[in-house]
């Protein structure tokens, strides 16, 4: 019986008697945006809608749009249940040293910032790079820079895939898709993987001139596991289980 909250009851039986259990059921978490220009936050709406059409409905799918640079990400993935989420699309712009957003984002307007604020919200492969990338002004940068140890992995599933739809986060072997999925695998997630570009990334795909086919699944991509490369695929579209299985063998 499915209970509110995504939660859902069955019952078990022990010690001869009947116990009603509460269980989460699994979500997939799309994130979206982030971008200074409206355009591009524009071009990962879309792409982000073409996934989830791709998901069927096979399980609950809750959608954000980034207005608050890394601060969205790191909040959202801290408000979900341990060990519920089975995939995170997210579609963003980055390389292999991290993903990079700014605050005030917008689907409207592009993000002005003539007064020089420090907008740059970020998520990167180590916290050493936080320091590094703030020094000029860590009072006021730090606080909106985060890193991949700082990230509530423990919110997902033990068979979850991570999905970055953006240029370069899967490009090198010490890149932020690898690391990423070295730290899933620390946190006990010993079967989830993390896919990343291993080039600039476009939404034109098949070389669509369409708003509404934007689709960033293209091009070459790597699926990562436990900080290895574990397959490259250069096909087009959704990457499905049954290809990921098979890369962890099974």
């Amino acid at each position: 019986m499915v209970t509110n909250n995504n939660s859902y009851s069955t019952t078990t039986k022990q010690n001869h008697k009947i116990e009603q259990v509460n269980m989460s059921l699994a979500v997939r978490l799309i994130i979206f945006g982030g971008a200074v220009k409206a355009s591009d936050n524009s071009a990962f709406k879309f792409a982000s809608k073409n996934v989830i059409a791709d998901y069927k409905n096979d399980l609950p799918i809750k959608d954000y749009l980034i207005i608050n640079g890394a601060n969205t990400v790191v909040s959202v993935l801290e408000t979900q249940k341990e060990n519920t989420v089975q995939s995170l699309d997210l579609f963003c712009h980055g390389d292999p040293n991290g993903i990079y957003f700014v605050i005030g984002s917008s689907l409207e307007k592009n993000v002005e910032n003539k007064e020089r604020k420090p907008i740059a919200s970020n998520i990167y492969r180590y916290r050493r790079t936080v320091y590094t990338e703030g020094i000029f002004d860590p009072a006021k940068r730090l606080k909106n820079q985060f890193c991949i140890a700082e990230l509530n992995l423990k919110a997902f599933t033990n068979e979850s895939k991570i999905e970055i739809h953006g240029c370069n986060t899967g490009r090198g072997d010490d890149c932020f898709a690898s690391e990423l999925s070295k730290q899933l695998y620390d946190a006990g997630k010993v079967k989830s993987v993390v896919i990343g570009h291993a080039s600039k990334a476009n939404p034109n795909i098949g070389g669509t001139t369409s708003v509404t086919k934007q689709d960033y699944r293209h091009g070459t991509r790597i699926i990562y596991h436990n900080g290895k490369a574990l397959k490259t695929v250069t096909s087009s579209g959704r990457i499905s289980a049954n290809i990921i299985k098979a890369a962890i063998g099974g």
